[in-house]
């Protein structure tokens, strides 16, 4: 992603829009990605990576989302 320009700004109802649907996603992946947290393929070690980086975002906008259990250990070492 190129990150070299600002990002627009965002209405409140598209900031809502992102929101809801980021908070969503990550809800409904949890499952997903606590399965195959000891998957040691790269594959499986982006998806976490990512997962996490969409929870922290989510977090620095003031919506909580638990880390699962399994992907405790993840968090504390980033």
């Amino acid at each position: 992603m190129d990150r070299s320009h600002s990002l627009p700004a965002l209405s409140d109802r598209e900031l809502e829009a992102l929101t809801s649907a980021a908070t969503w996603y990550a809800k409904y992946h949890s499952g997903v990605i606590s399965e195959r947290a000891h998957d040691r393929r790269a594959m499986a070690v982006e998806d976490r990576r990512k997962y996490l980086d969409l929870l922290a975002a989510l977090r620095q906008l003031g919506i909580r989302v638990r880390v699962p259990d399994v992907l405790l250990d993840e968090t504390q070492a980033a």
